[in-house]
Parts: structure tokens; sequence; C-alpha cells
């Protein structure tokens, strides 16, 4: 005879009320954490919904996805910039002399949107300086061939910092040559984003070590980490290369062989960098000195990686760095802003990645609106599936408003992130048009005043145009309901990630 009839039921129901309740609690602790974020009022609906309705699943994910600073890293990240700012201040003192005067007639040659966008990043960030030689580069076949002709005539120092590093025959390429420019007693030091470069592991960095170079992980990521944190979400996204403190490179070039066009799933590669000169190239410096003090804890702010600057060109150039935990978390999405608000014959833009915010949005369709040339090239086939559908969403209302979005050729990955406004004015970095660059991940854009790159950028894109199919209108409203509900679905998505 059961001594307690209705017992197993009873307990089904106590448990249920408990995981019911535990699950309220937990939404009831996280939804303030939320709110504060301050994200777009949809984006932190859809966080409190999800939350709300799916408190266990909801919280998994924000904690793994949505969490957009954690305080104990908000925290590291100030001190590690607190430590470093006396030596760095300093050590870069003598890159004053080429520094933009906003209030003077420094920007005066400028045409009136570089001249303005200079005022307005130069509150932004550090100031731009003049002086700077800079080489476009636009296929990883340039771009590495330059950087290892660069290392190998290397006398002081080799920096590198990458958000991605494979451990295929590119990777251990560039990896003995810096080996054996360490043997010969070049100080090398290399940092990668232990996401990104996971692949690349204790094992294929060993010869770099054992030669007398050093590597570092950014935020690496354990057992241990991944459950009291569970945060994935702030990676290293950054491409910097600086030797010697005098030449220096950026922009959306990672280390593997796909660049290369050597992997037949990804088909042809293309990118875009840049090779830099002059003072300009303290500023890379000093967020490599940044990151790398953030993941060793080790000081570099010596005057012997700032070099004394010389003018090497005519241009001027300016880093803008963001990331969830500094004050400049904004600056590159707000010089995009600020860009499509004063141009005023064209501005043309290539991302790999196309899921603007609402406000840049709006930017987009204004400057159009305003008579612009506003183009936007996107993948074709882009790697990410669900953001390829998110961006897609926003392509009825720019295209109504004039925005001209074309398509790059399938065959062929677009990795590059450019822009440039009327001719004077660009910018060639790491950051894609969507909100986990612009909020999530650190990244760092050149920014060059004047026609010299803008103009040459501009060419490429015509180039590139070629190769790219333009979107219709009336050809993108004959899409089914199903694929029209699919696209929208990811742009509610969007937000969350």
């Amino acid at each position: 005879m059961e001594p307690w009839p209705g017992h197993t039921d009873r307990m089904w129901v106590v448990l249920s009320i408990v995981v019911t309740a535990l699950g309220y609690l937990i939404g009831i602790a996280l939804i303030p954490q939320i709110i504060l974020q301050r994200r777009e009022s949809g984006a932190t609906l859809a966080w409190v919904l999800l939350i709300f309705f799916l408190p266990y699943l909801g919280a998994f994910l924000f904690l793994a996805m949505g969490t957009q600073t954690i305080r104990w890293r908000r925290k590291r990240r100030e001190r590690a910039e607190r430590a470093v700012a006396p030596g760095l201040a300093a050590s870069t003192r003598l890159v004053r002399p080429f520094e933009t005067l906003t209030e003077g007639a420094a920007l005066g040659h400028l045409d009136e949107p570089a001249r303005e966008l200079a005022r307005v990043a130069d509150r932004l960030a550090l100031p731009s300086c003049a002086g700077n030689a800079i080489e476009l580069l636009v296929d990883a076949e340039a771009t590495f061939s330059s950087i290892e002709a660069a290392i190998a005539k290397a006398r002081s120092h080799v920096h590198l910092d990458y958000y991605i590093w494979r451990a295929d025959g590119s990777g251990r390429r560039l990896r003995d040559l810096l080996a054996n420019i360490a043997r010969s007693g070049i100080e090398v030091r290399v940092l990668v984003d232990d996401v990104g470069s996971r692949a690349a592991g204790r094992s294929f960095w060993r010869p770099l070590v054992d030669a007398g170079g050093h590597v570092g992980r950014f935020l690496r990521v354990n057992v241990l980490s991944r459950w009291l944190a569970l945060n994935l979400n702030n990676r290293n996204h950054r491409k910097i290369a600086v030797i010697d403190g005098a030449v220096a490179f950026t922009g959306g070039l990672n280390v593997g062989d796909e660049h290369f066009g050597r992997v037949p799933a990804v088909g042809g590669w293309r990118d875009t960098h840049l090779r830099l000169e002059g003072p300009v190239v303290a500023r890379l410096q000093e967020i490599f000195v940044e990151d790398w003090f953030h993941a060793t804890n080790e000081d570099l702010t010596d005057a012997r990686y700032f070099p004394a600057p010389a003018p090497a060109g005519d241009t001027r150039v300016q880093i803008l760095a963001s990331g969830p935990d500094d004050g400049r978390a904004h600056a590159i999405e707000t010089i995009y802003f600020g860009a499509l608000t004063l141009a005023k014959r064209r501005a043309w833009l290539t991302t790999p990645y196309f899921v603007p915010d609402p406000t840049l949005a709006a930017a987009l369709r204004m400057a159009a609106l305003r008579g612009v040339d506003v183009r936007v090239l996107v993948p074709a086939k882009p790697d990410q599936p669900f953001v390829h559908h998110a961006a897609r969403s926003f392509y009825p209302e720019l295209l109504e408003a004039g925005v001209a979005i074309y398509e790059y050729s399938p065959t062929t990955r677009l990795h590059a992130k450019t822009a440039t406004v009327d001719g004077c004015w660009a910018t060639v970095g790491s950051a894609n048009l969507d909100l986990r660059s612009f909020r999530l991940n650190f990244e760092a854009n050149a920014v060059a005043y004047g026609p010299r790159l803008a103009r040459e950028l501009e060419r490429v894109f015509e180039q590139d145009l070629v190769h790219a199919r333009r979107v219709e209108l009336a050809e993108f409203r004959e899409r089914s309901f199903l694929t029209r509900a699919g696209e929208g679905a990811a742009r509610v998505l969007a937000p969350l990630l």
C-alpha cells in the first residue's frame, strides 16, 4: 500500500513551483542589469521578454552573449589604461607637434566634410596627426608581402595584434619568420584573441616562444570563466602590426590561408588593408601597448617603442579605437553617423556585415533623401547566413529612400571594411557596420583626411562594383512570404547578439 497517496504527483507540483519561482527570481536579478546597459529600446525589450517568458534559456543566452560588459572586466581595463597612461603620455610627447589644432588653421586646407569630421573625431579620440605616408593594399598577397618585408627589416621590435591567427600554412609561415628574427635578438610580441585564434594553441606557438618571442592571449576563455562569466562576446577584433615604432599596418585581414584563396570551401577573398608611416604609427603602438598590458600585465611604455617621429608624407591620419570597456565605446559608430550626416555629394561604404542600428539606418536614409549618392557594398554570400538575412531586412526602407545596395560576387568572400565621403575623407579598419563591432568588440579604424586615400578607395570601389549586382527594389519586393518572415525574425533577434 502506498504510504502517501499522490506522493509523486505532489512532489512534481512542488518541484514545478520551485523551478518557476527560481526562474522569476533569475529574471528579477537580471532585468535591472539589462536596463542599466542602456541598449536601444528594441534590444532591451527583446531581452526582457525573452527572460520573462523563458527565464532559464534567456538567462543563459544573456550571460553567454548579451552582457556588454562584466564589472570586473571593465575595472580591469580601466586599471590597465590608468597604469600605462603616464608612460604613454611621456612616450608620445614627440607626436604632439604633428597633432591637429582644431581651433587653428591646421585644418584649413581640408574640404568642408573632412574638416568638420576632423573636429568631431578629435573630441572622440586622440587627435589626428599630419605628416603621414599611407599605402592602400587590396589583397592578401600585397598585404603580407609588405608586412613580411617590414618584419624582415626590423631592428628593434615587432608587435602584432590579430583577432584570427590560423594554425595553417599561412599562420606557420608568418610564425616561422617571427621566430627567425627573434633568434637574432629582435623583440617579438604577438597578441591574439583567445576565441578567434583558438586553433593556434600552445604547441603552435612553441617555435616562436623557444626562439625568445612572446605570445599573449586576449581575454582568455576556459572552463572556469565560461561558467562563471559566460561571456564570449567582448573579443579583440583588431588587426594591427607595428614594426620598430616606425611602420604600421591595420585593416581587415587576419592571418590564414582563406585570405589567399587557398580554401576551396571559402572561394576567393576580397579585403583591404593599409601600410602607414609617420607620427600616426605611435597611435597604433599605443593601442597595442594598452591591449598587451590588459592581457599580460607587462608595461611597454618605454621610449624605445616610441621613437621620435618624422614626417613621412602629407596625409593627416587618425586612429579611432573603440571597445566595450573603455571611454571610446562609440567613437567609430559616431564618426560613421557624422560622415553620413555631413556628406554633400557621395558616401560609399563597403562592409561584410551590415546590421545597422536605427540611428545609422536613419542616417543612411536621410543622406540619400538629401540627394547624396549613397552606395553600400555587401557580400552576396556571407559566412554567417543569420547576419545576411538580418541585413536584407533593412533593404526595402533603404532602397525606397534612394540608397543603392550592391551584392558582391558570390564566388568571392567580401571582407573589406571601408568608407569614403565626397572624395576627401576615408576610413579603413576592422569595424563592420553592425552592433557587434560598434558596441561589443575591441576595434580599430584608421581615418584619413584629404583626397589621397579617399580617391584611391573610390577607384577601388568602382572596380568592385564591376563584380557586384545592384539590388533592385521591384525585384526585392517579389520575395516569398517565408523569406520575408525569416528576414524579419533575424532582424528582431539581431539586437540580442
